[in-house]
């Protein structure tokens, strides 16, 4: 079992020879008793594994897929099949046909070799499906597959919560334009740099809606001097706003300053979007004049 750089859960079947093994019903059998976990799940496995604690593990997978926010796991792991030897039609056949689903299985051969004058032993890989000069075709024709099944679906509450937001915002009418689109999770706002932007972002484990400035250039830094602005001034950026006020690294390099408003049910039947609007015209009156300043010395 292993996470991929996506966030995905990825199950991987490995045999010596797969000839009449049924590797494939056994790997199909494992994704679906996994299909069910969480990141959470996931978090306490890696705890458990490493001996580490959860905020440990969870800071660990974090940065590993350099992410502020831990993705939640879908309901479909991706599957490999890996073996020294892959020659198996009706197995390669099962494959083939759940692929046309949009199953992501894949088959890799792994060919041991023996280093020179040492123990040391090297697996090559070799992706037998799909095969690499139609990885890239087959991979985008379902990634369409799946985007036109996801336009078709109703908008989620989250995004019709975003949407709202990033309108409100655009009625106060300031330097900055919200886009109405978003990915159901963010809405940013882009600045004059893209060193520095601003964003509504949800996270879903914490259940907050944060309203903050993002640093993700690729120099620590850098993200860390304009942290170090916003520590200096958290005292005039807070004032008569009664919220947490997080400010703090992410990732490897990136970090980020956001107020955090409560998720609830509540949060998106009542009028939050006003606010959420509201506290972010506060941010960006009271940030981004200096913030602005220090980029461009920078």
């Amino acid at each position: 079992m292993a996470l991929d750089l996506d966030g995905a859960l990825v199950i991987i079947e490995l045999k010596l020879d797969v000839s009449r093994s049924l590797a494939d019903l056994q790997a199909i059998r494992y994704a679906a008793f996994c299909s069910t976990m969480t990141m959470d799940n996931i978090i306490e496995m890696l705890a458990d594994f490493e001996d580490v604690t959860k905020e440990e593990a969870s800071r660990k997978i974090c940065d590993f897929l350099n992410v502020i926010d831990l993705p939640e796991l879908n309901n479909r792991p991706r599957i490999i099949l890996a073996a020294g030897s892959i020659d198996d039609q009706e197995m390669t056949s099962t494959v083939l046909w759940l692929r046309s689903f949009g199953i992501d299985v894949s088959c890799v051969e792994l060919t041991p070799y023996r280093m020179p004058s040492s123990t040391q032993v090297i697996l090559v890989p070799r992706i037998i499906i799909p095969i690499p000069e139609a990885r890239e075709y087959i991979i985008s024709m379902q990634k369409k597959e799946v985007s036109q099944i996801m336009q078709t679906r109703e908008t989620s509450e989250y995004s019709k919560l975003l949407q709202k937001i990033s309108q409100e915002f655009n009625n106060l009418g300031t330097r900055f334009v919200a886009n109405s689109e978003t990915s159901g999770r963010y809405i940013y706002l882009k600045t004059s740099t893209p060193r520095v932007h601003y964003a509504w972002m949800i996270r879903k484990r914490e259940s907050v809606l944060e309203v903050g400035v993002f640093f993700e250039t690729n120099d620590l830094e850098e993200n860390l001097k304009l942290l170090d602005f916003i520590k200096s001034n958290e005292s005039s950026i807070r004032k008569d706003i009664d919220l947490e006020f997080k400010i703090e690294r992410f990732g490897k390099k990136s970090a980020e300053a956001a107020f955090q408003l409560p998720l609830t049910s509540d949060t998106l039947k009542s009028d939050n979007a006003k606010k959420a609007a509201d506290i972010m015209k506060i941010l960006t009156d009271r940030t981004w004049p200096l913030l602005e300043k220090i980029v461009k010395e920078q």
